[in-house]
C-alpha cells in the first residue's frame, strides 16, 4: 500500500501555507502500484495532471539520449569533446565527455561575460531591494558563439577536477550529441523523449495546455521560456507530468531500454552537502549513505522546483513537482515519502 504519512503532510501543509498560490503533485510507484496525488493551501484536492518546469531533470534525459549513442559506439565516454565539435581542434586537450557528464570537466562556472554577471546582480537587487522580491534570478542565456568562446578561454588540464555542478557542461555534452546526429538539439531530444522513451508528455517550451504558471515568495514569475538558440537546452528547459516522471524513473528502474543501465555506473566523487555524501552517475546523484541508497535528480527553475527519486532494488520511484520556487524541503519531503514506502 502507498502512503503519504502523517509528517509527510506536515511537510506539504507548511510549503503550502508559504505559497498559497501553488500546487504540489507528488507520484509515487511501488511493486506495480501507482498514486497521484494533488495538494493545494486547502490540503490533498482531486487529482487533475498539471505540467511544471522540471528544469535540472532536463539532464536526466540528455545523459539517457547520450547513453544511447555509448551503446551505439557513435560515441565514447573517453573521447575530448573537441572530436565532436570542429571549432575546438585547437589545442591538444579539451574534457573528456565522461567528465562533462559527471561534472568533472574543470568548469565552475557558467559562460557569462562579466557585463551579464553584472545585470544579473543588478536585476537581483532591483528585485531584492526595491520590489521585496526575495530571489535570484536566472539568466543564463548561452547561444553557439558564447559556448565555444568559454571553452576555448578556459586552459584545462587532463585530469578529474572537483565535482563542480554546472549547465556549461551538459550544454557542451548536447551540442556533441546534436552534432554526432546532424540534427538541433532540441528536435533530436523530443523525437528520442517521443520514440524511444515512449513519453507524450515532455517537452520543450512553456507555451503548452495544462502549464502552471510558477511562484516565488507569491509573486507569480510566470514561466521561464527557452529562448531561440539558446545552447543551455540539454541542461535545462524540458516540462513534463507526474506521470512522464514515473514512467521515466519505472525505464530507469527495469533498465528498458537496456542503455538507460549504463547511466547508472557509479563515479566517485566523495562529495558531501546538506550531510548528505553522494557519488555520481551519468545525470543522476547517487545517495550511497541513505538508506535504501537511491538514483536522485532534482531541478530549480524560478518559480519551479522538482524531484525524481527511484530504487532499482525496492522496485520503487517518486516524483514530485510543485510550482514554488526555491522550495527548499523537497529533499526532506522526498526522504519522508522514500522512508513512508521503502524502510
Amino acid at each position: 500500500m502507498i502512503k503519504i504519512s502523517k509528517n509527510a503532510n506536515e511537510l506539504i501543509q507548511k510549503l503550502m501555507k508559504e505559497y498559497p498560490n501553488t500546487k504540489l503533485t507528488v507520484g509515487i510507484y511501488h511493486d506495480e502500484n501507482t498514486s497521484l496525488k494533488l495538494f493545494d493551501v486547502s490540503g490533498e484536492i482531486p487529482y487533475e495532471s498539471h505540467i511544471y518546469e522540471i528544469a535540472s531533470i532536463t539532464k536526466a534525459f540528455t545523459a539517457s539520449l547520450f547513453a544511447k549513442y555509448l551503446h551505439e559506439s557513435k560515441m565514447d565516454l573517453n573521447d575530448s569533446i573537441a572530436k565532436y565539435i570542429p571549432e575546438l581542434e585547437d589545442r591538444k586537450y579539451y574534457p573528456t565527455l565522461k567528465r562533462l557528464a559527471t561534472h568533472t570537466a574543470g568548469y565552475k562556472t557558467e559562460a557569462l561575460t562579466r557585463v551579464q554577471i553584472a545585470k544579473i546582480y543588478i536585476k537581483f537587487f532591483w528585485n531584492s531591494m526595491l520590489k521585496r522580491q526575495f530571489y535570484a534570478p536566472v539568466d543564463f542565456y548561452m547561444d553557439h558563439k558564447k559556448m565555444i568562446w568559454f571553452a576555448k578561454q578556459k586552459k584545462l588540464q587532463d585530469k578529474n577536477y572537483e565535482y563542480s555542478y554546472t549547465n556549461y557542461s551538459f550544454a557542451l555534452l548536447g551540442h556533441g550529441i546534436s552534432q554526432v546526429a546532424g540534427k538541433q538539439f532540441v528536435e533530436l531530444m523530443e523525437k528520442f523523449i517521443k520514440q524511444d522513451l515512449g513519453l507524450d508528455n515532455t517537452i520543450f517550451g512553456t507555451n503548452r495546455d495544462g502549464i502552471l504558471s510558477g511562484y516565488v515568495n507569491n509573486v507569480n514569475v510566470g514561466n521561464e521560456g527557452l529562448g531561440k538558440g539558446d545552447c543551455t537546452a540539454p541542461a535545462h528547459f524540458l516540462t513534463s507530468n507526474a506521470e512522464d516522471l514515473l514512467a521515466f524513473a519505472r525505464m530507469n528502474i527495469e533498465e528498458n531500454p537496456q542503455y538507460l543501465g549504463l547511466c547508472h555506473n557509479i563515479y566517485p566523487i566523495n562529495k558531501k552537502e546538506f550531510g548528505i555524501e553522494y557519488d555520481i552517475g551519468l545525470g543522476w546523484v547517487y545517495f550511497k549513505e541513505k538508506k535504501p541508497c537511491r538514483f536522485f535528480m532534482s531541478g530549480g527553475s524560478e518559480g519551479f522546483t522538482s524531484a525524481i527519486s527511484f530504487v532499482k532494488e525496492k522496485n520503487f520511484a517518486m516524483a514530485i513537482l510543485t510550482n514554488a520556487g526555491s522550495y527548499k524541503g523537497i529533499l526532506e519531503l522526498s526522504d519522508t515519502i522514500m522512508n513512508d514506502n521503502c524502510i
